[in-house]
C-alpha cells in the first residue's frame, strides 16, 4: 500500500456482497451498475470459459479502466491516455457448491480520483439496446443527430452519451443496411424495393453513372392523369459529386405540385437534355400523349431538346422578373416603342434585348401571346424551384451521396402524395361558403375548390364587363379552361347554373386511384414474346464466350442490385483558403469551379497525381505512415514513403487500390475488373498478350472474371506481373510495385510521355494490396525481363525517359546488402 500514490479512493464496500448470480450476464450486469453508481468505469479486463482442456475455466476479471500503463507514443501527433496504472481488480468465478457465480474483490482501491459524473467517458456513454431501438427509429425518419441526442437525454435521464458518439452510431447503422452493397448496388435495390421506373446509362468505356433517372410509380400515374403543363429547371447543390440535378414537376386539379421525375445528369447539354426527355416520353402510357405546354427558364440547350422530344410541345419561360406584361399586341408594340425611346442612347443594350429575347422569344413569355395557351396559370418556374427548395430542406447539406439523395426525395414525395390525396377529399366532400349558390350546383363535388375558386374571382368582373367578349378577353377560358367573365354573364343573364361541360376536364379530376389504361395500338410495346425468343435464338448460336457475355448483359437487367456501375468521381474541393503553413494541393483551386474537361475527364488526365488518394473511396482512411506496411518494404525506399493508405481486405484488395489510384474510388473495383478483361481481348492487343501470356492466357481471362460482389478466393486475387502489363497498358500509366520482387511495369505499345501518371502499389502480408503514395523523383525499380522482350519498339523511349531514377535504384540496392 506505500507504493500508491497520494490519491486513493476505496471503493471496496460498495463491490463487497455474498449475492450469487444465476449466469456471466448477471454478474455483469450487477458490476457495471454498481459501477455507474460509483462513478466507476468497470471493464472486462480477461475472462475464460470452461472447455474441459486443462487450465480453462469459468471465470471474469474485472478491472478499472484505467488500469495498464500509458503507452508512450512517438508518432510526433497529439495522443492522451487513461491508463494510470489503477489496482482496481475484482474476480469472479462459479461457487463450488453451485449456488451461483460469486464476486470477490482483489483490490478495491483506485489510486485517482473519482469523476463527479460520467459525460464524456466514451464506455459509460455506449448506448443500452433500447436506446440503440429509439436511435434506430429517429435515424429511420432522418432526425438531426443534434436532435436525436436531445430526444435520448429526455427518454433516458442517465444517458451520458456524446455528440461524437451519436454520429459514429448512425454510420454504424448506414453500413449495417447497406451491407456489402455498392451505393449504386444500393441505390438501385432501394428504387427496386419502392417500385420505382428508373433508367441509366454509363459513359463510354467505362462504369461511370453517366445520367440516372427515376420517377414514383404514382407520380407516373399523375402524370397521365394530368399531362397538360410540365415545368422543368435544374438545382445544384445536391450531391458530393455536384452533379446538377433535374426536376420535372406538374399540377393537380387543386394546384398542387407532384413530381414527375428527377435525373441526375453529367452536364447540361442538348444531348443529355434529350436523353432525359426520351426516358420522360416513356412513362406516358399512350403514345399520342404529350404535355400541352412545358415551362422552361432560358436555357438554350434544354429548350432545343424539347424541340426534338416534343415539337408538338408549345415551350414557354419562365416571365417571374416580368413585372409588367403586355395584355395584347397592340400594347406589346406601344411598350417596345416606348423602350426604345427610353433606350435611344444605348442601342447596344436595347438590340441585345431584342435579338436575345424579344424577337425570337417573344410568343414565349409575352401576355399577348402567352395567355391564348393553355397554361392553367402556371407562367413562372415558380413550382419546380419550390420542389427543390422542399428537397434541399430535406437534405440539410450537399455533401450527401446518390443513395442520401434519393431517400430525401423519397421522403418528400410521400409527403406531397398524401397532401394530394387528401386535397381530392377535401374537394369531394367539403363546400366552401362561398360556393353555396345553386349557380355552383353541376360543379360542387365534381370540380376541384381550386378551380371554384378562380371561377368566383372572375364573376366579380361579370358587373362590369357583362357579355362583352371585347372587354372581356376570355384569359380565364383560353389559359385556365374555366368559364370567363362574359360566358358567366351569359348563365347568369339566363339563370342556368354553371354546366359541367363549362370547366376542363383537367379540374374534374379528383382521384389518383384508378388504373392505367393503354390504347388500342399500344399493347404491343409492352409485349416481350418475340424479344424473349430472339434473345434465346441468339444464346443457342453464340459460343461459350459469346454466351457468357450475353449473359453478363442480361443479369444487368435481370439483377439491378449487382450492377458493376459506379458513382461519378468527386469534383476538385473549390472552397477555403490555403493555409500560411500549408502546401497547396495539386487539385485545389479557391477562385472558380472546375471546367467540364477537369471532372469528368478526371481519371484520365495527368493531374491524377499518385500522392493522392481520391475522394471517393469511401472505406479508404490516411494512415499516419502505419508502421506495420512500411517496415515490410525495403530499406532503402522506406524514406520515400510519404504515407501507406489501407483497403479492404476481400480479395478484391489489388483491384480496390488502383480504382482509387485511377480515381474511380475504392468501390469502383469491379469496373477495373471489366476494363481490363475489355483491355485482354483488345483486338489491336490480341497478338501482343497470346505471346505475353501464351498458354496461361485463359487462366488471366477466368482471374478476371466474378461471379459475386463477396469475398473473392484466392484464384481470383490480383496477381503480378500478369496484371501489371494489363494496368499500364489500359490506363498508360506506370506501375510501380513494392513488394518481393520490386517491378516496373510500362506502357507495352505507347512512347514516353511527360505528363504520365506513376502509381505505387505495395504487397504485404504475403496477402494483401495497399496503396503507397510517394515522394517526387523516387528512385524506380528495373522493368521484368517480358517487357523488355515483348515491348514494340516505341515503348523503349519509356526507359529513356527515366534513366537517373531507375539508376537511382541500381546505387541504392548494394546498400541492402
Amino acid at each position: 500500500m506505500e507504493n500508491l500514490p497520494k490519491i486513493c479512493v476505496d471503493t471496496t464496500d460498495a463491490f463487497m456482497t455474498t449475492e450469487r448470480f444465476g449466469t456471466r450476464e448477471e454478474v455483469i450486469r450487477w458490476i457495471k451498475k454498481v459501477g455507474i453508481d460509483n462513478k466507476v468505469t468497470v471493464i472486462i479486463s480477461r475472462s475464460d470459459t470452461e472447455t474441459g482442456k486443462r487450465g480453462r475455466s469459468n471465470k471474469i476479471i474485472f478491472g478499472c479502466d484505467k488500469g495498464g500503463k500509458h503507452k508512450i507514443s512517438d508518432s510526433g501527433t497529439q495522443s492522451a491516455s487513461k491508463k494510470c496504472g489503477c489496482p482496481f481488480k475484482i474476480r469472479s468465478t462459479p461457487a463450488k457448491d453451485g449456488s451461483g457465480w460469486k464476486i470477490d474483490v482483489k483490490c478495491g482501491l483506485h489510486n485517482h480520483g473519482l469523476p463527479d459524473r460520467l459525460e464524456g467517458h466514451s464506455f459509460i456513454g455506449r448506448l443500452t439496446t433500447d436506446e440503440k431501438q429509439h436511435f434506430a427509429d429517429l435515424a429511420k425518419r432522418h432526425v438531426a443527430p443534434r436532435n436525436i441526442l436531445l430526444s435520448l437525454q429526455d427518454k433516458f435521464p442517465e444517458n451520458v452519451t456524446r455528440i461524437t458518439q451519436v454520429y459514429k452510431h448512425k454510420s454504424v447503422i448506414e453500413k449495417e443496411i447497406r451491407g456489402p452493397r455498392s451505393e449504386i448496388q444500393h441505390l438501385f435495390k432501394l428504387i427496386e424495393d419502392a417500385g420505382y421506373v428508373y433508367w441509366s446509362r454509363k459513359q463510354d468505356d467505362s462504369e461511370v453513372v453517366r445520367e440516372i433517372f427515376w420517377a414514383h410509380p404514382d407520380s407516373v400515374k399523375l402524370l397521365n392523369i394530368f399531362p397538360i403543363v410540365l415545368v422543368m429547371d435544374s438545382t445544384y447543390k445536391t450531391n458530393k459529386y455536384r452533379q446538377p440535378l433535374f426536376g420535372i414537376v406538374g399540377m393537380t386539379s387543386t394546384e398542387l405540385t407532384f413530381a414527375v421525375g428527377f435525373a441526375y445528369m453529367e452536364s447540361e447539354q442538348t444531348e443529355n437534355f434529350c436523353w432525359v426527355l426520351e426516358k420522360l416520353k416513356e412513362l406516358f402510357v399512350k403514345k399520342d400523349m404529350c404535355p400541352q405546354v412545358i415551362l422552361t427558364d432560358r436555357d438554350l440547350a434544354l429548350m432545343k431538346a424539347i424541340e426534338v422530344v416534343f415539337p408538338n410541345s408549345i415551350n414557354l419561360l419562365c416571365r417571374f422578373h416580368i413585372n409588367k406584361n403586355a395584355s395584347d399586341e397592340v400594347e406589346y408594340g406601344q411598350r417596345l416603342h416606348q423602350l426604345e425611346q427610353a433606350c435611344v442612347d444605348y442601342s447596344g443594350f436595347i438590340n441585345y434585348v431584342k435579338d436575345t429575347w424579344l424577337t425570337p422569344h417573344r410568343h414565349r413569355f409575352v401576355g399577348a401571346w402567352i395567355n391564348r395557351v393553355l397554361h392553367l396559370g402556371n407562367t413562372t418556374t415558380n413550382r419546380v424551384e419550390s420542389a427543390h427548395w422542399k428537397l434541399k430542406q430535406m437534405l440539410g447539406n450537399s455533401i450527401g451521396d446518390m443513395v442520401k439523395c434519393w431517400e430525401a426525395m423519397n421522403n418528400n414525395l410521400r409527403l406531397q402524395l398524401g397532401n394530394i390525396r387528401a386535397s381530392f377529399q377535401k374537394s369531394f366532400s367539403e363546400v366552401e361558403h362561398a360556393h353555396v349558390s345553386p349557380f355552383y350546383g353541376y360543379l360542387r363535388g365534381s370540380v376541384s375548390r381550386a378551380a371554384l375558386r378562380r371561377i368566383a374571382e372572375e364573376l366579380l368582373r361579370v358587373d362590369y364587363v357583362g357579355t362583352n367578349r371585347q372587354i372581356c378577353g376570355c384569359t380565364l377560358r383560353t389559359s385556365y379552361g374555366l368559364p370567363c367573365a362574359c360566358e358567366l354573364g351569359r348563365y347568369r343573364v339566363g339563370g342556368i347554373p354553371i354546366p359541367i361541360d363549362a370547366v376542363h376536364v383537367h379540374w374534374r379530376k379528383l382521384t389518383m386511384e384508378v388504373e392505367l389504361e393503354i390504347g388500342e395500338d399500344d399493347g404491343s410495346e409492352v409485349d416481350m414474346t418475340a424479344a424473349m425468343d430472339e434473345l434465346w435464338r441468339r444464346f443457342r448460336s453464340l459460343d461459350v464466350i459469346g454466351k457468357r457475355a450475353l449473359r453478363s448483359r442480361v443479369c444487368e437487367l435481370a439483377y439491378p442490385t449487382m450492377t458493376t456501375l459506379c458513382p461519378p468521381p468527386e469534383k476538385i474541393k473549390t472552397k477555403g483558403g490555403v493555409k500560411k503553413n500549408g502546401k497547396k494541393p495539386a487539385d485545389y483551386d479557391v477562385y472558380r469551379d472546375p471546367s467540364y474537361h477537369e471532372y469528368v475527364d478526371k481519371a484520365s488526365q495527368s493531374s491524377q497525381r499518385q500522392s493522392q488518394p481520391s475522394q471517393t473511396s469511401k472505406k479508404i482512411k490516411l494512415s499516419k505512415k502505419q508502421p506495420q506496411f512500411i517496415v515490410q518494404f525495403p530499406n532503402h525506399i522506406r524514406s520515400y514513403i510519404e504515407d501507406v493508405v489501407n483497403v479492404e481486405s476481400d480479395g478484391n484488395c489489388g483491384f480496390r487500390v488502383i480504382a482509387s489510384l485511377h480515381g474511380y474510388g475504392e468501390d469502383g473495383w469491379p469496373m477495373v475488373r471489366r476494363e481490363l478483361g475489355l483491355e485482354l481481348i483488345d483486338k489491336d492487343m490480341s497478338t501482343l498478350y497470346d505471346k505475353l501470356f501464351s498458354n496461361r492466357l485463359s487462366a488471366v481471362r477466368e482471374s478476371l472474371m466474378i461471379e459475386s460482389f463477396g469475398s473473392q478466393p484466392p484464384e481470383k486475387w490480383m496477381s503480378l506481373p500478369d496484371m501489371g502489363y494489363l494496368i499500364a497498358n489500359r490506363y498508360n500509366v506506370v506501375l510501380v510495385c513494392l513488394g518481393n520482387p520490386c517491378i516496373t511495369f510500362f506502357p507495352m505499345t505507347s512512347s514516353h510521355s511527360p505528363n504520365v501518371s506513376v502509381y505505387c502499389i505495395g504487397f504485404v502480408n504475403q496477402n494483401h494490396w495497399v496503396q503507397v503514395n510517394m515522394k517526387e523523383g523516387f528512385p524506380l525499380p528495373p522493368v521484368t525481363l517480358d517487357w523488355k522482350k515483348f515491348r514494340s519498339h516505341i515503348a523503349t523511349t519509356w526507359i529513356l525517359g527515366f534513366p537517373g531514377r531507375m539508376q537511382h535504384w541500381q546505387l541504392l540496392t548494394p546498400v541492402l546488402a
